[in-house]
């Protein structure tokens, strides 16, 4: 014999159990829609055994305020992705070789608190705190990250000091900071924020050559990495200095 014969109608458990037909209708779409919240069973028991005005209230303002939260992380999910989406197709059609001098939007950002560390060798600590101090402000893990050099190091092309990591974020409401929008001395070269070294030479000769002034912090961003090459030489790394023409 199947199972299903012994399951009761809607229509056969009412008259059972002496409730409306309507009532247990209802009652059956509540507990689906909890259930789609991801409420556990549990939970919706002890909610259904005493349902009154005053704990319908607060039970779905807890529901309310959880769906919220999961609706906020999932668009910063969507978010990161878009940012990743946009820097993989940058990086894809990306010359290595050139130096540009090219017009750049306001770019939202998510910073670090302000340090100084060889690039080389980041203590763990300053990446844990940054990472909680993400997490802290919703900012979903695996946004396209990279370094600010301070100003003051690029005036001396001393370039190894990083001053912040950075996140490179789509929603304003995410963002602490942002790059300003203006004209960059932009280049781009292979592998990670570690290989720096040969696209600042370029850059700083480039800027020199072209009478230009350092006027802001450099940017650095990583338009492929790990996640869209495993080899480190189809990595690649862009950094952009903002500049003006000496007058």
């Amino acid at each position: 014999m199947k199972q299903n014969q012994h399951l009761l109608t809607i229509s056969e458990f009412s008259r059972i159990s002496e409730v409306k037909r309507k009532t247990l209708i209802y009652v059956i779409s509540m507990i689906q829609i909890l259930k789609e919240l991801g409420i556990p069973l549990s939970k919706i028991k002890d909610y259904t055994a005493d349902i009154t005005p005053g704990h319908a209230l607060s039970f779905l303002k807890e529901q309310q305020q959880n769906l919220t939260e999961k609706i906020r992380s999932l668009q910063s999910v969507q978010g990161m992705l878009e940012e990743r989406l946009v820097r993989l197709e940058e990086g894809t059609s990306m010359d290595t070789r050139s130096v540009q001098l090219l017009s750049f939007e306001e770019t939202l950002i998510f910073q670090s608190t302000p340090f100084e560390a060889d690039r080389q060798a980041i203590p763990d600590e300053i990446w844990l705190d940054f990472y909680l101090h993400c997490k802290q402000n919703h900012v979903t893990f695996g946004y396209p990250e990279g370094y600010l050099t301070a100003r003051e190091q690029l005036k001396k092309q001393e370039t190894k000091t990083v001053s912040r990591i950075v996140a490179f974020v789509k929603d304003a409401s995410l963002a602490n900071a942002s790059i300003p929008a203006g004209l960059f001395a932009a280049a781009c070269g292979p592998g990670s924020l570690e290989d720096t070294d040969s696209i600042y030479e370029r850059l700083f000769s480039y800027i020199r050559e072209n009478r230009l002034e350092i006027i802001g912090d450099a940017c650095e961003e990583r338009l492929i990495d790990e996640v869209g090459s495993s080899e480190k030489k189809g990595q690649i790394t862009r950094v952009r200095i903002p500049v003006r023409c000496f007058k």
